[in-house]
């Protein structure tokens, strides 16, 4: 089979034929039908320090199939899996649990102590064929798309960010970061209670888009922040609720200035280095509550994004921009210089 797969510590993927594998008994073989790149697959992709760093964390091993976010049609399954049979359409979460540690027997799989991360520790989705545990597959309803379903892991990450940001009916929220995960929390939010989102990026390109799904959107290249933050939020002393999504040490500076006091802030991008923050002032005097996640919670956030989805509350197809085949890779990471929104992959 064909597949696009990370060599070595270079720049790029090759586009390749692989052997097409075969489950062992835990193990569910399915057929990509759409799959997605993620900020990950793109510092893969230019072998960056990022990339670096996460793949020592997760015991990367050369060559492997790169590509996380996909959905399926099962094609064969191992001598012991019994919860989908050939045919069934799915989504993969790629937290792989070892389901024995303190956090999986305490409610937190999502942040197991021990564990892997599909396509990374293991060969991923951009293949025409894929293997993935039992442990991790959804079962997509009958409602939900391949395309949608390809996007439930990052969907799931910004329904996750909404859960812990505790958002209550007629809040307002900040969105510091208009990439997909971004945007996909900006139609969260709407979707479920906030009454207004200010969504922040440099880029024209993603806050128009972020318009488009509703949002308020301030370039903080060229617009004070502060002075929207407050015409918005003067009674109330700021924004009840700040997604930062960039991962941008300097976002610190000031980000609780637009915080009101007793807000809440969740965290989601990864900055890469020192963070200035003011504990006393910023953090005690303000009463600020944070908050870091990382992944989807398994398999609450799944059902709840299920659920939103499946009713066509929230449209997530709506952040993507642009579709390629498999044998598109350099053009499709290229594209990502150029803009996109989400980028899938289709057969």
């Amino acid at each position: 089979m064909k597949a696009i797969v990370k060599t070595g510590e270079n720049k790029g993927f090759s586009f390749m034929d692989v052997e097409r594998p075969r489950p062992k008994p835990n193990e569910v073989l399915f057929e990509v039908e759409a799959a997605a790149i993620c900020g990950t697959d793109i510092h893969y992709y230019h072998w960056n320090q990022s990339a670096k760093d996460f793949a020592s964390k997760f015991n990367v091993k050369f060559p492997f199939i790169v590509g996380h976010e996909c959905s399926g049609t099962v094609v064969e399954t191992g001598s012991n899996v019994t919860s989908v049979k050939a045919g069934d359409r799915i989504s993969l979460e790629t937290h792989i649990p070892c389901g024995l540690c303190f956090q999986c027997q305490n409610g937190n799989a999502h942040n197991c102590m021990r564990m892997d991360i599909y396509g990374t520790s293991c060969n991923g989705c951009f293949a025409e064929f894929a293997l993935a545990p039992e442990s991790v597959v959804f079962k997509l309803s009958s409602n939900v798309s391949f395309e949608e379903g390809a996007l439930f892991e990052p969907a799931g990450v910004a329904m996750h960010s909404v859960e812990r940001a505790q958002l209550e009916p007629g809040d307002t929220a900040l969105v510091l970061g208009c990439g997909a995960i971004g945007l996909l929390s900006i139609m969260t939010l709407l979707t479920c209670g906030a009454a207004r989102v200010i969504a922040v990026d440099v880029d024209d390109y993603r806050l128009e888009l972020a318009k488009k799904l509703g949002a308020v959107t301030v370039n903080s290249a060229k617009e004070d922040l502060a002075s929207v933050v407050k015409q918005y939020t003067s009674r109330r002393g700021g924004v009840d609720v700040i997604l930062e999504m960039t991962g941008n040490t300097k976002v610190y500076e000031n980000l609780f200035d637009y915080l009101r006091l007793e807000g809440r802030i969740v965290t989601v991008g990864h900055p890469g280095g020192t963070v200035p923050v003011n504990i006393t002032q910023n953090i005690n005097l303000k009463g600020a509550n944070i908050k870091g996640i990382f992944g989807r919670r398994i398999w609450e956030t799944w059902w709840k994004l299920s659920s939103l989805v499946d009713a066509g509350r929230i449209k997530i197809l709506d952040v993507v921009t642009h579709r390629f085949k498999f044998e598109q890779v350099n053009e499709a990471f290229e594209q990502v210089n150029k803009g996109a929104g989400k980028i899938l992959f289709i057969k």
